[in-house]
């Protein structure tokens, strides 16, 4: 899977489920952009979860300042 479709993966789980329509790239802050507290993290993680098929660790959330490193997080998971 490429990062483009990480990413696309990430866009889509952000508009359905913490309602989010603003841009998303790989440069994207997500705590501001996304507007995350403690439970939209939670449900943004259980979502990428459930659409990538992948298990996160609770150490997987630390570090986790942009898109960049969740795709990275995500390619890592995925391989």
């Amino acid at each position: 899977m490429t990062d483009a479709e990480i990413l696309d993966g990430i866009r889509d789980v952000a508009r359905t489920h913490l309602e989010t329509d603003g841009q998303i790239q790989m440069d994207t802050p997500l705590v501001e952009a996304l507007a995350l507290d403690s439970l939209r993290m939670f449900t943004l993680i259980a979502e990428l979860e459930n659409r990538f098929r992948v298990c996160f660790d609770e150490a997987d959330e630390v570090g986790l300042t942009t898109v960049t490193d969740l795709v990275a997080l995500l390619r890592r998971h995925l391989t």
